[in-house]
């Protein structure tokens, strides 16, 4: 190869990294948790996907790659007045959650989106998300914790 071609050739190369680095949006790539830690069944969506089931005391991994949305829903365990497993659950708690997933921040987003410098707007807030726990132990991860009893066969 000729000495000018090859210097042709890396030229084009280096042009194509460079444009392809300034074309491309900024965004992250984080892999977070949605975990159950109750007696209650969790049905969870992200961004109006398919739903996924999370069984009691167990998680599922989730990427949080752009800004994005999740739908949860607690349902009661599906069980008849007699405490015999039956089809279906009522519905215990519910809550749709918006996420960042920016450069190097993923979290879910709470409270009055007001600018904290060090984690981005909305990380902290006053918005009550019981008994959903968000962004603990890591920024991104959404916990559903202990329910007070909403299932009792009264209710």
């Amino acid at each position: 190869m000729t000495r000018t071609r090859s210097r042709t050739l890396r030229l084009l190369t280096a042009s194509a990294v460079l444009a392809a680095g300034w074309g491309s949006t900024a965004s992250a790539d984080c892999r977070r948790r949605v975990s159950n830690r109750s007696a209650y069944v969790l049905v969870a969506s992200q961004d109006g996907g398919p739903a996924f089931v999370i069984r009691p005391g167990r998680s599922v991994p989730v990427r949080l790659s752009r800004p994005g949305r999740f739908d949860l829903t607690a349902y009661c365990p599906p069980v008849d007045r007699f405490g015999r497993p039956v089809a279906g659950g009522r519905e215990a708690a519910q809550i749709h959650l918006d996420y960042e997933a920016v450069l190097d921040r993923c979290y879910v987003k709470i409270g009055d989106g007001l600018f904290e410098p060090e984690l981005g707007p909305g990380f902290f807030g006053t918005r009550d998300t019981a008994p959903f726990t968000v962004n603990n132990p890591n920024p991104g991860d959404i916990v559903l914790g202990p329910l007070k009893a909403r299932c009792s066969p009264g209710d």
